[in-house]
């Protein structure tokens, strides 16, 4: 695969301003949208099996697109630790926490962006790939569709909500729980796909941050992405299209010193 070179400005804890970003691009949250104030990082006592955590999934355009009939989407997930805990072994069969992811592509009420489609869609997980990209890697695909009389136009400059991830805290304490709950994780939302109805050829490849690049991930217990940049999925220059490469650590001041300092460096190798 050709690796497509982009040193993304990552913020240390700490710091209060970020590098802009122009739409067109992604945002992912926990709890809301991004524009409504969804949290980047989300911490969680790993006490109860009751109750859920939300991944909100939006995304912006710079041009309006019309005829809107499907939106594909790649997340990517890794964990700090060596190989993918337990608590993230879900959705295939004999994995820990099965049952213990959905997602939901309509809106509900934790959320008040607008709606990409207006309409009810249909849509769900389409691939949950443990290990194929290391032993500490998620590679899970979604797509979502609307009927051909519910075609959506979409507009410049608007935040548009396209799914929910729901994790369950089933199994994560008491008798066969699954270990690895409290352990860091990073999770990319990679690149979301616009397709126009009745083509094959996506409309809109969206790869980036729609904000600023840390708009396109969200973390799980203090997770840190380090060494991210793009990867050509697909051959042909220019690259048609890119998913989001990276590695995950805890979030300390040193190590989110090293990483920040090594991405200067690297503009200079």
């Amino acid at each position: 695969m050709n690796v497509v070179s982009l040193i993304l400005p990552f913020l240390a804890p700490g710091m209060t301003h970020a590098t802009a970003v122009d739409p067109p691009g992604v945002n992912l949250r926990w709890d809301r949208c991004y524009g409504e104030g969804g949290v980047s990082n989300k911490t969680f006592a790993c006490n109860t099996n009751a109750g859920m955590e939300q991944l909100v999934g939006s995304f912006e355009l710079a041009q309006d697109l019309d005829r809107v009939a499907t939106a594909e989407i790649v997340l990517d997930l890794r964990s700090a630790s060596p190989t993918l805990p337990a608590w993230w072994q879900m959705v295939n069969f004999g994995t820990c926490r099965r049952t213990a992811l959905d997602f939901d592509p309509n809106l509900d009420t934790f959320t008040s962006c607008y709606d990409w489609s207006a309409e009810p869609t249909g849509g769900g997980i389409s691939l949950y790939s443990i290990g194929s990209q290391g032993p500490e890697h998620v590679r899970i695909n979604a797509s979502i569709a609307v009927t051909s009389e519910h075609l959506a136009t979409l507009l410049a400059g608007q935040e548009y909500f396209l799914f929910r991830l729901l994790i369950f805290h089933e199994k994560t304490v008491g008798t066969g729980a699954c270990s690895g709950c409290d352990q860091p994780v990073c999770i990319f939302l990679s690149r979301v796909s616009l397709y126009r109805f009745q083509s094959s050829t996506a409309a809109m490849n969206l790869e980036k941050g729609a904000n600023w690049s840390g708009s396109q991930y969200a973390t799980w217990q203090n997770g840190y992405p380090i060494h991210v940049h793009q990867v050509c999925e697909t051959p042909g220059i220019p690259c048609p299209r890119r998913y989001t490469d990276f590695e995950c650590v805890l979030s300390t001041p040193t190590a989110s010193r090293g990483s920040t300092w090594g991405q200067v460096k690297a503009l200079f190798r």
